[in-house]
């Protein structure tokens, strides 16, 4: 068998989300490894800046299709190109491509980037999770589901960490992610300010690093009386966020719903003390709760005290850091690829 795959990856739009953020990296190296990769964008709903951190040699197709217009148009410009690339593998984003190839279907893998993902089309496809807790979750919910765990992965060496050993008065708290307060839970950190404020401590800000609409939690900010100490820095890209998270002294993300929490890997790798919920993807990554101070779902005073115990036993956090910066080398972007090739090859050693 020849050693180079022909990798062809499918996805709906690309923007700064995690699935997005994972193809751009895997599809990187993939390339270096000499495989022959492209990639399939199918909507309009595209983030240049991501694209400019593929490398050359990735072949981009681009249909520039309006959300949710003409789907069998579509679905037959897929499976035309899925013909003319003949490609190993067809690696699906969307559960909708389950449904849509047609073509060498027997070569489709399916990742599922989330908990609670809609699997309408995935049923009888070969599914990738990217934590056991969405692994788990997919079982709960797919009889027999023929889904196997690859763990997402982070560029690890390119992540600035944090030397310091004590926070400077006050304590400098960074969530990274798109404002889903329903999701990645912000409020949940705005609510927990307020009730420090009404203990009497203030010696704490939050920066919120993502896209989104900031105005409902600015006011909820003002009123629990916390803007002063909540800034919302809007969008990042990876370059900078690599770059700045060692300016922080920890990292919270009290998340409702979590497949893995890519930030969260980051913040390990630059060595920050961790605040996480307890149970779902990211508390998984952090060793399930090891190497984090933990939270309960949705609960603003746990959320709360779990802050107030980091601050008071700031050195035992450091030495879980530290800990994390070794762990965290299991989650390193070429592991990630490397188990997708010998996924990719067992299923063509299948046929």
């Amino acid at each position: 068998m020849n050693d180079r795959l022909n990798i062809l990856h499918c996805i709906y739009s690309m923007t700064v989300g995690g699935a997005e953020t994972m193809l751009v990296d895997i599809a990187n190296v993939q390339l270096r490894l000499g495989h022959k990769v492209t990639i399939l964008i199918v909507n309009d709903i595209v983030d240049e800046r991501l694209v400019t951190k593929l490398s050359p040699g990735i072949n981009v197709v681009r249909m520039n299709r309006r959300q949710g217009d003409k789907p069998l148009v579509m679905m037959a410009r897929l499976n035309m190109l899925i013909l003319k690339l003949r490609p190993d593998i067809i690696h699906a984003h969307h559960h909708k491509f389950c449904r849509l190839v047609q073509i060498r279907k027997n070569r489709l893998v399916f990742t599922v980037h989330d908990v609670n993902t809609e699997m309408k089309y995935a049923h009888s496809s070969r599914m990738v999770a990217i934590t056991d807790t969405v692994r788990e979750d997919v079982a709960r919910r797919v009889q027999d589901a023929d889904i196997t765990t690859i763990l997402n992965g982070i560029r690890t060496s390119d992540i600035v960490g944090r030397s310091s050993d004590s926070f400077n008065g006050t304590l400098k708290i960074i969530q990274v992610a798109n404002l889903l307060p329903y999701k990645k839970g912000q409020d949940l950190l705005i609510e927990a300010l307020g009730i420090f404020r009404a203990r009497g401590v203030e010696n704490i800000e939050v920066d919120f690093i993502g896209a989104g609409d900031s105005a409902d939690l600015q006011k909820l900010a003002d009123s629990r009386g916390v803007a002063g100490r909540v800034h919302f820095l809007g969008a990042r890209d990876r370059d900078y966020i690599y770059t700045n998270l060692c300016r922080y002294d920890a990292m919270c993300h009290p998340s409702r719903y979590e497949g893995f929490g890519l930030t969260v890997a980051e913040g390990m790798a630059a060595g920050l003390p961790l605040i996480l919920t307890r149970g779902d993807g990211p508390w998984e990554v952090a060793d399930k709760g090891r190497l984090c101070l933990s939270a309960e779902n949705g609960d603003a005073n746990s959320l709360a005290d779990a802050i107030e115990s980091l601050m008071k036993n700031y050195p035992e956090a450091l030495v879980r850091a530290s800990e994390a910066r070794e762990y965290v080398r299991r989650y390193d972007i070429t592991r990630t690829v490397d188990n997708y090739i010998d996924y990719y090859r067992r299923i063509i050693n299948f046929h």
